[in-house]
């Protein structure tokens, strides 16, 4: 069902890829296309769901990740006027994760962060080893958090915004478990919240 029209789809814009545009229309394409191979690779792991718990689990680069994470939202609205700092070190030790899986999470994160920030403001992250894992902050200027909301900001549906399932971060959360990790959030009303993930390195 869902299949199906991705192949046409996929199949108009490679007709469109090779036509003559200007750069920014050849750019927004590439990305159209990034994203229906990024929809064609959720639909095939669900489509396998029921087999083995670590399909599509490989070494990783997260520079790599963050990177084509952000090629992905560059042109998404609720970015305009947020300034993005990265403070990504060359360096930093391969993690184990599906790669596909782990770009959702950032970008359910990043866009997270950008609403919390209608009016504008400064998105950060950055990345640093520890000892056996990688932690990646996603920090952002926003409105921050109630605190009687952070217990309940990972729980399936639970949202404050008027438009939104409430499922983002929870899956996000459910992804990054899966993975052998853990997501911590802290906030300060009025000033911002930081989500830390913390991943495992590959210790073999």
């Amino acid at each position: 069902e869902i299949g199906n029209p991705l192949t046409s789809i996929s199949s108009y814009v490679q007709i469109l890829k090779e036509m003559d545009f200007d750069e920014f229309t050849r750019e927004s394409l590439e990305i159209i296309s990034r994203h229906i191979n990024r929809i064609t690779a959720i639909v095939r792991q669900m489509s396998s769901f029921t087999g083995s718990g670590d399909k599509g689990i490989e070494e990783k680069k997260i520079d790599d990740i963050i990177e084509s994470t952000f090629q992905l939202v560059k042109y998404d609205k609720r970015m305009k006027n947020i300034k993005v700092n990265r403070e990504i070190p060359d360096d930093l030790p391969e993690v184990r994760v599906n790669g596909n899986q782990l770009e959702q999470v950032f970008i359910n994160m990043i866009l997270n962060a950008a609403d919390a920030m209608p009016e504008g403001g400064e998105l950060t992250i950055r990345a640093f080893s520890k000892q056996d894992s990688v932690d990646i902050e996603i920090s952002d200027t926003g409105k921050g958090i109630p605190d009687e909301n952070i217990e309940k900001i990972f729980d399936p549906f639970f949202t404050t915004k008027e438009r939104g399932t409430g499922l983002g971060l929870s899956v996000s959360y459910t992804i990054v478990r899966g993975f052998g990790g853990n997501i911590f959030v802290s906030s300060v009303p009025g000033k911002g919240t930081t989500f830390t993930m913390r991943l495992p390195v590959n210790e073999e």
